[in-house]
Parts: structure tokens; C-alpha cells; sequence
């Protein structure tokens, strides 16, 4: 029997506690149709398709989505909370055919505080204050509605974070931050590297964190409370901007594959952790197994973000611009036919290149993981890391000028070499621009999807040919996230999705809810 240390004994205790607390039988729920459900769920993955999301961030953008339109309508969400909730259940972010009272309520209280406070925290502010309290706000609502449905899920997640960061805080030395500053800096890199929390959770998790009480104050007591709110929310946006020292993420990274597989196997197998820790040899056979399920399982992960990928440029891009291209072919004077085949085959071709390249973690990746969860569970020492505070020293004028002209020389070189390639088969300028666009989208969300795939590999070193990879692909890349996120403000089919289409469905829906529990309620009076 093996020795576990305070840390792996409460995680055992915490977790058996959340998995085995039972939900209170909810004699009230209200019933959500079959029916709807599923023509909503089919209006969801389509919708899904035209807006490229990471998994982990999917339901709360569609929480987002059903707030921002129902904001549009009704600024101050007045009786909208039983609105809000079906529209969730509908969409399949809510597992079961009834939504019981207390959820709902509990989401009626949210969406009252939090619009309370942000009238209160916007009145008599300017444009630009008034415009970044109403955003905050709405990013803490839209979170708090998400962790009302899905309340388990994020004490797990929650309570397995904070065991890793108790683990390896204390083996982190951060030169010339004070230890306060140095524990919160290492949760906020712990947070983005192993939740890959971007803004709106960062927001969310640290107010809960490091102003928890604010969350119980009433309603009738927030005038008086106003200055300390924009206070936390200006002070929780600066602990997020900070530069943090990119060895530490680089660090993490690392540490990444081991949570992942430590957390799964933690959830899996919640009812008998302590009989599976007190077996070592038997919790390493219990990882190994758990790897090669996990390296399988990316491989198809690999495959379905490949496929979403390529849905994502074809339905919001690829027919757009093809369709401007041909028109603009025939004014020209002439098709042609090898410019619009290259432009129409290659980004499916690239993103299959892109899944079909990637290579799965071997066994000696499933030993490192092994000997860092081994570390992690059973308190063997840790190697100190020294990272320095990450502050900005500004460069003199010629090394920076030098940098950039090495940086734009990249640039100049894979494009100018992209386009003699392009001349050889006569592509006109209108040709290249479709096919640049192309060409940078694909490989941005190639690159994308290929990080999601090796999220199990452990990279201790870089390979030689890297530098060389980077110096290529690095332009593309970079031009493409730019094009995806200027592109998506302005994405039409966004706009006809959100207003156009969702909003009369979803008044449509809610109809069709109502006829068929009418019909049901007359079908109970006959009986």
C-alpha cells in the first residue's frame, strides 16, 4: 500500500463527495417536447458549422447567442428565465426531458441580480465605461447560466484545477513577484493552459475566486457597492492582461498531457479511487490503458475538426468568393479552368493533409505521463522551476527594426515564392486573391485542429526542422487567424442565422411547446 500525501487524499474525498451527492427529487419541473427538442438540436449543429468554436466553449457561445438576441428584444430580461432554459434544454446543452423549478428559478434570480447591477454600473457612465461594465456583466451571466446547468460538471472541473495548481505552485519560483502576485499570476496560466479558459471564464472564475461576497450582495444594497464592483472588475482585467513569461505556459503545456489523462481517469473512476491509489502498479496498467483510448480518440477528434474546419470556410466563405470569382473570370474575358479547380480542390485537399499528417503519441509519451502523474499523486519531489517576471523592456530603434525586417522578410518570401508558383499557371490577380485567402484560412485552422489532436503529446524539445516550418508557415498562419476573426464580425450568414432565422423559429418553437402541452393537458382531462 502506498503513501498518499494531503493533497491526493482530499481530491479523493472531494470528488467521492461531489459524485455521490444525489440531486433532490424536484417535484416541479416543467416538461420540454420531444418534438422541439429535435428540430432544435438539427437547427443547432448546423448553426454550429457556420461559426468555428473549440469544443469547451460550444454551449457557452450558444448561451451567449439565446442572451445577446433576447437582450435585443427585452433590454432588461424581464420574465425571460423559463424562455432562456428551454431554449438551453431544446438545444441539448441540458440533459433530460424535464427542467426542474429550481433550476429555472435559480437562473430568474442570475439574470435579475446581474441585470440589476449592470443598470445601476452603466447609469451616467460614458459610451466607452458604460459599453465595458454591460460586457463584463454579460460575460458573468452568460457563465453563471452555464454553471447552473451544468452545476457537476464544474465542481469537478473546478476542484481538479485547484488540486493541480496546489501541487505544482509550490514548485514554481517566479523572480521578482511578490508571493500573492506570483500564486495568482501561476492560476491564471493554469487556467488558460489546462481549461483553456479565454476571457469570459477567466472573468467569471476569478470574481468567484477573489470576490466571492460580492455575489451575495442585495439588490437593493448595490448604489452603495458600485465603486468596489468596478474596482474588481477593472483589477480582475488588469491580473488578466498581464504579460506572463512564456516559459511558464511552455511548462504547463507539458504538464497538460498529465492532467488530462489523470482527470479523465479521476472521473472514470470516482467510486474507487482510493482502492486504485493504494495500487500503484495497478494504477499504471489503469493509465496505460486510459492513453491508448485517449490517443484513439484524438485521432477521431482530429478527424471531426478537420471536417467542421472545412464546413466552416466552405458554407461562410468558399461559395461566396467562388461565386465573385467566376462573374469576374467571364468579364474578363476567359475562364480559367485550372485556377478555379486549384481554388475549389485545394482547401479540402490542404485540411485532409493536415489530419492525415498528424502522428499519434507512442509509448515511450505514455511512460512520461505515467512518471508525471506518479509525481503528481503520490507527492514525489518535484523539480523547482525559476521563471523571471515577463516585463516589457523596449528594444533600442536598430534591434527592432532589424526584428521586424526579418519578420516581413518572411512574409515576402512566402508569398512572392507562392506567387511565381501562381504565375507559372496563369492565375489573374483576382485568381490569387481567392486563392491567398484560401490558402491562409486553411492552414490557420489546420494548424488549429492539429494542437487539438496532440494535446496528449509531451514536447520536451523542438524538432531541427521546426525553425525551418515556422519561417513558412508562420505568414500563413498569422493572415488567416487575422482573416477569421475580422471576417466572423462581419459574417452575413451570422447575422441571417441570429435574427433572420432563430429568432421566428424560436417564437415558433415556443408555440409549438405550448399546442402540445395544451393538448396533453386536455388529453389528462379526458382520461
Amino acid at each position: 500500500m502506498t503513501s498518499l500525501p494531503t493533497f491526493t487524499k482530499s481530491l479523493i474525498e472531494a470528488i467521492t463527495g461531489i459524485t455521490e451527492k444525489k440531486t433532490a427529487d424536484d417535484l416541479e419541473a416543467v416538461d420540454v417536447s420531444k418534438t422541439v427538442s429535435f428540430f432544435a438540436l438539427i437547427y443547432e449543429k448546423i448553426r454550429n458549422v457556420i461559426e468555428f468554436k473549440d469544443e469547451h466553449i460550444v454551449r457557452r457561445n450558444a448561451i451567449n447567442r439565446i442572451v445577446n438576441r433576447r437582450l435585443v428584444f427585452n433590454p432588461n430580461l424581464t420574465d425571460e428565465g423559463l424562455s432562456i432554459a428551454k431554449e438551453i434544454a431544446w438545444a441539448g446543452y441540458y440533459k433530460g426531458d424535464k427542467i426542474p423549478e429550481t433550476k429555472i428559478t435559480q437562473l430568474e434570480n442570475a439574470v435579475s441580480w446581474y441585470t440589476s447591477l449592470r443598470q445601476n454600473l452603466v447609469r451616467g457612465e460614458s459610451g466607452a465605461n458604460a459599453k465595458y461594465y454591460a460586457g463584463f456583466i454579460r460575460d458573468l451571466l452568460v457563465c453563471q447560466i452555464e454553471e447552473i446547468f451544468a452545476e457537476k460538471e464544474f465542481q469537478l472541473i473546478r476542484t481538479f484545477l485547484f488540486y493541480f495548481y496546489q501541487v505544482l505552485n509550490p514548485n514554481i519560483i517566479i523572480q521578482g513577484e511578490e508571493k500573492n502576485n506570483k500564486d495568482l499570476t501561476f492560476y491564471v496560466a493554469c487556467e488558460q493552459v489546462f481549461l483553456k479558459s479565454d476571457k469570459p471564464y477567466l472573468r467569471f472564475h476569478l470574481f468567484k475566486l477573489l470576490f466571492e461576497d460580492y455575489l451575495k450582495v442585495k439588490e437593493k444594497d448595490m448604489v452603495t457597492k458600485l465603486p468596489d464592483f468596478k474596482k474588481a472588475f477593472k483589477y480582475i482585467d488588469k491580473q488578466i492582461d498581464r504579460p506572463i513569461n512564456r516559459k511558464i505556459f511552455r511548462y504547463l503545456r507539458n504538464q497538460r498531457p498529465a492532467y488530462l489523462v489523470l482527470k479523465e481517469l479521476v472521473l472514470t473512476h470516482a467510486h474507487e479511487l482510493s482502492t486504485l491509489f493504494d495500487d500503484e502498479e495497478k494504477l499504471n496498467a489503469t493509465i496505460d490503458a486510459l492513453c491508448r483510448e485517449k490517443y484513439e480518440a484524438s485521432r477521431e477528434k482530429l478527424k471531426r475538426a478537420g471536417v467542421r474546419s472545412f464546413l466552416y470556410i466552405l458554407c461562410t466563405k468558399m461559395i461566396f468568393v467562388i461565386v465573385l470569382e467566376y462573374p469576374i473570370m467571364v468579364a474578363a474575358g476567359g475562364l480559367n479552368l485550372v485556377a478555379l479547380g486549384i481554388n475549389a480542390a485545394l482547401p479540402p485537399v490542404l485540411m485532409a493533409l493536415f489530419v492525415l499528417l498528424v502522428s499519434l503519441p507512442n509509448e515511450e509519451n505514455t511512460k512520461k505521463i505515467i512518471e508525471r502523474i506518479g509525481q503528481v499523486v503520490y507527492g514525489r519531489e518535484i523539480v523547482d522551476v525559476t521563471f523571471k517576471v515577463s516585463r516589457y523592456r523596449p528594444r533600442s530603434f536598430f534591434s527592432t527594426a532589424a526584428f521586424w525586417t526579418f519578420y516581413l522578410l518572411t512574409f515576402a518570401v512566402t508569398y512572392l515564392g507562392i506567387d511565381l508558383i501562381l504565375d507559372v499557371f496563369e492565375f489573374e490577380w483576382f485568381s490569387k486573391i481567392v486563392f491567398f485567402f484560401f490558402i491562409t484560412a486553411v492552414s490557420f485552422f489546420g494548424y488549429r485542429v492539429r494542437q487539438m489532436a496532440m494535446e496528449y503529446t509531451i514536447k520536451e524539445k523542438e524538432s531541427i526542422l521546426t525553425p525551418v516550418v515556422d519561417f513558412f508557415m508562420i505568414p500563413l498562419i498569422s493572415v488567416g487567424k487575422w482573416l477569421s476573426s475580422e471576417i466572423s464580425r462581419i459574417n452575413v450568414l451570422i447575422f441571417v442565422f441570429d435574427f433572420i432565422i432563430e429568432a421566428p423559429f424560436k417564437v415558433l418553437f415556443e408555440v409549438i411547446e405550448e399546442w402540445i402541452h395544451f393538448v396533453n393537458r386536455r388529453k389528462e382531462d379526458i382520461v
